[in-house]
């Protein structure tokens, strides 16, 4: 179906302009100016008084099918600024290089990748979802064209046919379904089946691997043949009765990628000291405030090596996940409408339970070598802190860095506590220097002097717990 948008021009006429899913919101602004004399430099487009991005495609706009948009004149005539383009080959390697908005895709292709390209038959270029195909289509495509205008911008270069490009490529095919035999007093319910039952119509839910797993290890313990027995009426009665509530220490909190230990370290903090028949992991404190290092790259992490009667779902299990999911919308449904101020006061709450909950807070700081520095804080300590925690342990202390968290990538600031920062009891932050070039990936951050003290990433976690337990024993001794 065709699509077009209505352009409101300044002078109260209206502009119909066809457009298509790739067309830029610039192009509709220069094709309505061109039609009645206006500068498109000069002006720009709001849609219901907000000023929209001409840099956007259409299908990413999220305006809507036969919209009205308000042209407008702008304070200052916009200038044009140099790009940064990169562009990656087939092998993963990039080329950048600065080039004018003015400039034409086979320019850019032709000073970053000139060896490649000749030798490619049906050279692509991929930008977004636009795909700029052949040397001729490449020479009348320019960057402003794109919506390349200012920053930065990365596309693909790749030698496809064009008629390969329609092709699907990684379509899934669904594995064929045992035969299975249970028996009518045991009903057991396949993955399989529940996930093709849950995409059906009437608000159905999809169950994946992960939910399984947590049900799994949160449920009762079954026989070991993996299916339920039958059950008498006073057992059903038994199992309406409402399940234990979830422990109130959730490492799934806080902002960031959230630290979660492997299944075999689910355990109570008083289990660390009393299972001696597992020798503790080996910790080795680096510096001030409990501080370890540990690389991601060199954690060995068990797979769960599980049968596959382990994602049979049982009646119990469903109950479970019917639970959860009445509690989330009852939840959502009689939520009040509050105030600004009201939301304020319900912040400062969570705040004051969290500081009443936790004394202190498990702060991560990865590295882009993949190598974490882990320390304990105060809930109430500014990041400014946490700062000047991770320049003690720089190979090059004095350059200005930041810490940020991703996605989307933020910048953390320093004057906020790790408490207003919702990093409250633990989160995981990313370190980057403010010089590009100083981040590569094969440079050295940590000093070398700590590479030969690293600890693993279980003993990271249990020298969490340690620290934990000794601080609840001498606060329950005084």
């Amino acid at each position: 179906m065709d699509k077009r948008v209505t352009v409101l021009l300044p002078n109260g006429r209206r502009q119909n302009v066809n457009v298509t899913a790739n067309m830029t919101l610039l192009e509709i602004l220069e094709t309505a100016c061109s039609k009645h004399g206006y500068d498109a430099e000069e002006h720009c487009l709001k849609f219901h008084n907000k000023v929209v991005g001409l840099t956007q495609q259409f299908r990413f706009s999220g305006l809507p099918n036969n919209c009205v948009l308000e042209m407008e004149q702008t304070e200052k005539r916009r200038t044009l600024s140099n790009v940064l383009v990169c562009v990656q080959l087939n092998d993963g390697s990039r080329q950048q290089a600065d080039f004018s908005p003015n400039d034409t895709i086979w320019l850019v292709v032709q000073k970053l990748c000139e060896s490649h390209v000749n030798g490619y038959e049906s050279p692509v270029i991929v930008y977004m979802r636009s795909e700029v195909i052949g040397q001729e289509q490449m020479r009348q495509t320019t960057l402003k064209s794109l919506g390349i205008l200012e920053g930065r911008a990365m596309m693909r270069l790749i030698d496809k046919k064009p008629e390969d490009l329609k092709t699907q490529a990684n379509v899934y095919k669904a594995p064929a379904v045992k035969p299975r035999v249970d028996n009518d007093d045991q009903p057991s319910t396949s993955r399989s089946a529940m996930a093709a039952g849950g995409s059906g119509g009437g608000g159905g839910f999809a169950l994946t691997s992960n939910m399984i797993k947590n049900l799994k290890r949160t449920a009762p313990e079954e026989n070991a043949s993996g299916s339920e027995p039958a059950k008498t009426s006073g057992e059903d009665k038994q199992e309406q009765q409402p399940q234990p509530e979830a422990p109130k220490y959730d490492w799934g909190s806080g902002s960031g990628y959230s630290m979660h230990h492997p299944p075999e370290r689910k355990q109570d903090e008083n289990e660390v000291e009393e299972n001696p028949g597992r020798a503790p992991p080996v910790v080795r404190v680096i510096g001030p405030r409990q501080a370890v290092l540990f690389s991601l790259d060199e954690s060995k992490k068990n797979a769960d090596d599980l049968p596959d009667s382990f994602f049979d779902l049982t009646v119990n299990d469903l109950k479970m996940v019917l639970r959860d999911l009445k509690r989330t919308s009852t939840g959502d449904d009689d939520a009040p409408l509050l105030t600004a101020k009201l939301r304020e006061l319900e912040r400062q709450k969570t705040m004051l339970a969290k500081l009443n909950q936790y004394k202190d807070c498990v702060l991560r700081v990865q590295f882009p070598d993949r190598f974490v520095l882990q320390g304990i804080f105060k809930p109430h300590e500014p990041l400014s802190k946490v700062e000047e925690f991770v320049r003690e342990f720089l190979v090059q202390p004095g350059e200005q860095f930041h810490l940020f968290t991703i996605p989307p990538k933020k910048v953390l600031p320093s004057d906020e506590t790790l408490l207003e920062l919702n990093f409250v009891p633990n989160a995981i932050v990313h370190f980057g220097f403010l010089k590009d070039s100083l981040n590569a990936v094969n440079n050295r951050f940590v000093k070398e002097q700590y590479m030969d003290q690293l600890t693993s990433e279980e003993g990271a976690h249990y020298a969490v717990q340690k620290y934990r337990l000794t601080r609840a024993t001498a606060a329950g001794s005084s």
